[in-house]
């Protein structure tokens, strides 16, 4: 299989930081450009991961659908489409622009601004940020809301086979279909909700991460909505990365999410957002609010240094 670009699978760092990028001009000079520096960024991770041993410091640079037709004009990963917007009784998961999303993951806050600084000066000119967002670990694990975050994210050789596309899109093997959403958190009025109700609308104890029984679990539990089986009975898996942001005016969680398929993140935003027959949808979106939406591939190392 190609090589996976080093962000992918990884375990949890202790900060990220994610940076969603528009494209200036789409002439031939920028174009070209950005493929160079597209091409670059994993030998340019992989020295600084060098230098600084101790960041355990790695990266994703993953292409939007209308940039990669831009960029690449040969062949395009199957299943890259653009964010698809959800709206159903007030609650809203919004499309938002983005052509390129830099994810940098290390345990040293500096080393990340180093990567990002060189990144951004290599583009110069091509690019306008949209969302620069420092995400950081939350006690132990934790969401702003108190709760373990990504319980049930695959571990071990499992990540890979639930984030790499295989020989199912052969073209691309090696590569990872994104999906970026950033959550305004109410955390006012979810810490004037009783504990019993928070666990309610989590699915699973507070302070030692226990996970209620199916015959426990409120349909309206975000574990419920969210553990989805296909129609072979097989769970829809994603590999989250997701982290806690925040400062003085306002929080939350920057969700992304990993994954050999973009089916079932977005199969689990629908029912987290959309309810169902009976009423139901997922309660946790009373409390935070989706205020970005993006989707992006990430294809090989070879796939960038090869399309320049």
């Amino acid at each position: 299989m190609p090589t996976p670009q080093s962000g992918i699978t990884p375990d949890a760092n202790t900060d990220a930081q994610f940076l969603i990028l528009t494209i200036k001009e789409s002439n031939s000079g920028t174009l070209s450009q950005i493929r160079q520096t597209l091409s670059r960024i994993p030998e340019l991770t992989d020295t600084l991961a060098r230098q600084y041993p101790d960041a355990r410091l790695s990266s994703t640079i993953s292409i939007g659908s209308d940039a990669w037709d831009q960029l690449y004009s040969g062949s395009k990963p199957s299943a890259l489409r653009h964010f698809t917007a959800i709206n159903d009784g007030g609650r809203e998961a919004p499309a938002t622009p983005g052509d390129l999303l830099f994810h940098i993951r290390s345990d040293r806050k500096d080393v990340n601004y180093l990567l990002m600084t060189r990144v951004l000066r290599q583009l110069g000119s091509t690019v306008q940020v949209q969302e620069d967002v420092s995400g950081f670990r939350y006690l132990d694990s934790r969401d702003l809301t108190g709760f373990v975050d990504g319980t049930e994210n695959p571990e071990g050789e499992h990540r890979a086979a639930v984030a790499l596309v295989g020989a199912e899109d052969s073209p691309f093997a090696g590569g990872s279909y994104i999906h970026t959403q950033r959550y305004v958190h109410h955390l006012k009025e979810w810490e004037q909700c009783p504990l019993k109700d928070q666990e309610t609308i989590m699915g699973r104890t507070k302070e030692d991460n226990i996970e209620f029984s199916a015959e426990q679990k409120a349909p309206v539990a975000h574990i419920k909505r969210v553990n989805l089986k296909d129609e072979q009975g097989k769970s829809m898996e994603i590999l989250r990365h997701s982290m806690p942001y925040g400062d003085a005016r306002e929080s939350g969680l920057f969700f992304i999410a990993y994954g050999k398929t973009p089916e079932h993140f977005n199969r689990m935003l629908q029912a987290m957002i959309k309810a169902d027959a009976h009423g139901h949808y997922d309660h946790l979106m009373n409390f935070s609010t989706a205020v970005t939406g993006c989707a992006f591939f990430a294809p090989s190392v070879e796939f960038l240094a090869l399309n320049i």
